[in-house]
């Protein structure tokens, strides 16, 4: 029951005052006034302690209320004491309880959870409440609390004024008390227990945190562990956690491992988180909102969407020829050769851009596609660089084959010159004009036809009109073939497959970046797409196309599933009740994706959002996968707080060091410095060659072994071309790639080897070769969150199929993906990094010496420590193999039918072909009149004609002996060149 006082004016305060009575109840105190009046107020309302005074004449009692005093005078002094001791106790108690209650919301905010970024300025509040508090009551109610109320009081205190270093100093304390908590649990949670950093990604739960995770360190140990722990500790209830993967493999992975880790730690609880991936998730939502949809097959089977496609886009070019048109043209992208600076420029853009004209043929530039696909067009048969008959030298060095032979001894070569004679940037004007005059007389001596053709006519839109006028000229019947025989010859020169391929992944880019007409203009006219507005316009039209098909089967595809379900958490329908989103390989996801998380953690009940990712291994660019958003995470996604796992298990200190400096040269990734359990004292990666002295006795031993299987092996040293049910080209990759794996389980017969390349078809000879092996073989994508004892990495020379991958025909495709940082190859040093940190022993490097990737090239530079287990490695062998005539090749040997030669590594935009040394069999290089080896140690030099580049014969005449060429008997090419012996 509640105490009642009641005080009430002594007789000098009945004839003077006003008051009739105060009376208090609890916390509640009422004034009576004389004429009836009342007012009541809280004591709660009271800013300082009640003061009571005694005088001769009666009780004086003066209340703060808000501000304002209230006196009341004359007061019975009997029950005056009574009332002042209620109040003032009530006081006391009403204050004790605010300044308890602010420091309650202070250890709850900061000591029971992770300091929220959005909690901070709450936090600040109550420290400043407190301090306000402390500055009036330090005398008062301060001094007659207990000492443990106390010093919690001036904690807060001490924060005063809230800062960024004391927040910090506060999450530090809060991960003290937690790890301290929580360290059975971590202590068992995984097989091992988890590192101080696996722990504090675990414990930290700000509004949104940041795990970056290099290989290796056990980012799904913290997946697991952080579910499991947000649970077991009663931070939530399963049905409030949501964790998101990449795709469904990876869920599987991360549900199985929470029940193995569940069930080993000794944990009860029953219920389970929602462990999902995006595209699942986006369908029960969906399905939870009470829409009815279909998944197209398309979108599951792409074999249907790549066949719908093709069909629709047959349709599309049948019935317009402008269209059919406009197809070929975009094609290809223009490019004028006058605007390189030099030759290195010129020729690594030759080297890396493949024109193919429509009739099947790798031609050499753009201009002499046009020309190729002009014939092919209006049914001119014509050969590519078809040899001179006889066989001559125009230019030092090389056999004259003239662009284009049309048949009747007609030749078309098209001049690069301007109308002034000036050139190329890197070639020289006078020479080339001079062999231009050299080509004439050579046609007129032996009778031939030389059409010719200008840059300048194709610089002045002319190409096509010049080409119509030569041919009437020449007696050159011209017919247009219709729109089903240019089909065909599309077809068959995979042109049509090729782009069909292209154009769908241009469609997968639009569905996934959400890209609207003008973005993708935007983005094509960004990147310097010639023709970007005809791109637009056709890959819009192949966007509706789908948009159609999907419609008129009332379907939707994987995109829709997140799109959709994104509408329907923006706009309430779908209301998200997860307190807790976990989201794995974050480095990958894309902006639907994105769009997707924000929306549920936008809309849900203030949720704390973890991401887990490692920047060094964001590989699926081509999938939507947007880098910027983890490197850039603060400016894309806001205020944060990032931990790094940072110690490894797998590799050792070797691979880590040279992977890790080989990432870290580029300064848009995040610094790691990667501790490991396993130390070693010397280099862990081998680097070899592609050439296999014994590799004709490895193929006998082969051949032998397959007999049964009626199978025969041919070993080439060029990379595979092709394999068939008959036959299969070994190349030297796969041979040394068998001797590293042989040599391997000599010395440890229980290893684990995988075999890694960046493509499928370099790996096909290799599991052929070592099939009975127990070997895995994996691409470089495939192998992310993959290890082996030993892994052998193969693939690495230049070039469009090549490591790293130089094709810069998909400039459309690469215009719509996400964007890329500036560091040149960037995602594909991110794709090596992945590959050389699966192997937890070794990695074994196969390089192709005759055109060695730029990452080799790097590796073999002093910063790293890597094995060179081949001579041919070494930049002074290295230097006899380089193409003397461009600037990115080099010379390759092959075995043909007629023996061994070499070409260059540029393929067809450089025209060197050496011969073979007879001596040391090094490339041999021709000059004018004589052919000299390029290895320094051999020098051997041999006599050449001058006029058709055959070797020089010594013969005697009636004048002495001489040189002669040893041409003059060949039937219809004879040459009778001679000239003196020179001492």
């Amino acid at each position: 029951m509640s105490n009642k006082i009641i005080v009430t004016p002594n007789w000098i305060g009945k004839i003077l005052g006003k008051l009739k009575s105060l009376t208090i109840i609890d916390n509640l105190l009422n004034i009576e006034f004389s004429n009836g009046d009342k007012k009541n107020i809280e004591v709660k309302d009271f800013w300082d302690k009640p003061i009571l005074k005694e005088y001769f004449w009666g009780s004086r009692l003066c209340l703060n209320v808000r501000g304002v005093i209230l006196t009341f005078s004359f007061l019975n002094g009997k029950n005056s004491k009574f009332l002042y001791d209620e109040l003032s106790k009530t006081w006391f108690i009403n204050n004790e309880k605010y300044i308890k209650k602010i420091t309650n919301r202070f250890y709850d905010l900061t000591e029971r959870e992770f300091l929220r970024d959005s909690n901070i300025d709450e936090v600040g509040g109550l420290v400043n409440k407190t301090k306000d508090f402390i500055d009036k009551y330090k005398d008062t109610v301060l001094s007659g609390m207990n000492m443990e109320d106390t010093n919690r009081i001036n904690f807060v205190l001490n924060q005063y004024p809230i800062s960024h270093e004391k927040v910090e100093t506060l999450r530090k304390l809060y991960e003290t008390l937690k790890l301290e908590e929580r360290e059975s649990f971590f202590d068992t949670v995984e097989k091992n227990p988890l590192t101080e950093n696996q722990r504090l990604s675990v414990i930290r739960n700000n509004d949104i945190n940041l795990v970056l995770a290099a290989a290796g360190t056990g980012k799904t140990s913290v997946m697991v562990a952080k579910v499991l722990d947000l649970i077991d500790s009663g931070c939530a209830k399963a049905d409030e956690v949501l964790a998101l993967a990449y795709n469904r493999d990876a869920a599987v992975e991360v549900k199985q491992r929470f029940d193995e880790r569940k069930k080993s730690a000794g944990l009860a609880f029953k219920d389970v988180p929602r462990i999902s991936t995006f595209h699942a998730l986006g369908l029960q939502i969906i399905k939870d909102c009470g829409r009815n949809v279909t998944i197209s097959k398309m979108a599951t089977d792409e074999k249907l969407l790549i066949a719908w496609f093709k069909e629709w886009l047959k349709v599309y070019l049948l019935q317009n020829p402008d269209n059919l048109n406009e197809f070929i043209k975009l094609l290809y992208q223009p490019v004028d050769a006058f605007t390189f600076s030099n030759k290195e420029e010129y020729d690594s853009y030759i080297r890396d851009n493949e024109y193919r004209s429509i009739n099947g043929e790798k031609v050499k530039g753009y201009q002499e596609l046009l020309i190729a696909n002009w014939f092919t067009m209006h049914n001119v048969q014509y050969r590519y660089e078809e040899k001179y008959v006889p066989k001559r030298r125009v230019e030092i060095g090389f056999d004259y084959r003239p662009d284009f032979y049309l048949g009747n001894g007609i030749y078309l070569e098209h001049f690069g010159i301007n109308r002034d004679g000036t050139t190329r940037a890197d070639i020289d004007d006078k020479e080339y004009n001079e062999t231009i005059l050299k080509k004439r007389a050579l046609h007129e001596e032996y009778e031939t036809t030389l059409l010719e053709t200008y840059h300048y006519n194709w610089v002045e839109n002319q190409l096509y009109e010049r080409l119509e006028s030569l041919m009437i000229e020449a007696g050159i019947e011209l017919r247009e073939i219709d729109g089903e025989e240019l089909l065909e010859c599309l077809n068959k020169s995979g042109l049509f497959e090729e782009a069909s391929n292209r154009y769908i992944k241009c469609l997968q880019a639009i569905r996934t970046e959400r890209l609207s007409r003008s973005d993708v203009k935007k983005r094509l006219e960004d990147a310097k797409i010639v023709y970007a507005e005809e791109y637009t316009k056709f890959l819009m039209s192949v966007h509706e196309a789908y948009i159609s098909k999907l419609q008129s089967e009332n379907e939707i595809d994987f995109d829709d599933m997140i799109i959709l379900a994104t509408d329907l958490v923006n706009s309430g329908e779908f209301k998200p009740k997860w307190k807790h989103i976990l989201v794995d390989e974050f480095q990958d996801i894309s902006m639907a994706r994105l769009e997707f998380i924000q929306a549920i953690y936008n809309k849900g009940p203030r949720p704390i959002w973890t991401v887990v990712g490692d920047d060094w291994q964001s590989i699926y660019r081509f999938s939507g996968g947007k880098l910027e958003i983890t490197t850039q995470f603060e400016k894309k996604i806001g205020s944060h707080t990032i931990s790094i796992l940072d110690k490894t298990y797998r590799y050792n200190n070797s691979i880590a060091d040279t992977a890790g400096t080989f990432i870290m040269e580029n300064p848009e990734q995040y610094e790691k410095n990667i501790e490991t359990h396993t130390k070693v004292d010397s280099s862990c990666i081998y680097l070899y060659d592609t050439y296999v002295e014994d590799g004709e006795d490895i193929l006998n031993r082969l051949n032998k072994s397959i007999n049964k299987a009626k199978k025969k092996y041919n070993y080439v040293l060029e990379k595979s071309k092709s394999d068939s049910d008959e036959e299969f080209e070994i190349t030297g990759t796969s041979l040394r790639a068998y001797k590293i794996a042989k040599a391997i389980k000599a010395k440890n017969p229980k290893a684990k080897i995988a075999i890694l390349a960046r493509y499928n078809y370099i790996l096909n000879n290799v599991k052929e070769i070592l099939k009975d092996e127990d070997i895995l073989f994996w691409t470089f994508h495939g192998a992310k969150g993959l290890e082996a004892d030993y892994c052998i990495l193969l693939g690495f020379f230049r070039g469009k199929v090549g490591f790293p991958n130089e094709n810069h025909d998909d400039a459309v495709l690469e215009a719509l993906l996400p964007s890329l940082d500036d560091y040149p190859h960037s995602e594909e040093r991110r794709l090596f990094y992945v590959a050389l940190t699966r192997a937890k022993k070794e990695s074994h490097i196969v390089v192709n010496s005759d055109e060695p990737s730029v990452f080799i090239e790097e590796l073999l530079s002093s910063k790293y420590q890597v094995n060179i287990e081949s001579s041919r490695l070494y930049a002074k062998n290295r230097s006899i193999y380089k193409c003397n005539h461009c600037t990115t090749g080099y010379y390759i040997l092959h075995d043909g039918p007629y023996g061994k030669y070499y070409t260059c590594s540029a393929k067809v935009s450089c025209p060197s072909r050496p011969r073979v040394c007879d001596i040391c069999g090094a490339p041999s290089i021709d000059y004018e009149t004589k052919s000299i080896c390029q290895n320094p140690k051999c020098g051997h030099t041999i006599e050449i004609c001058d006029v058709c580049g055959r070797p020089m014969k010594i013969r005697k005449g009636l004048y002495g002996t001489f040189l002669g060429c040893t041409g003059y008997g060949v039937k219809g090419e004879h040459c009778t060149n001679t000239r003196a012996l020179t001492k």
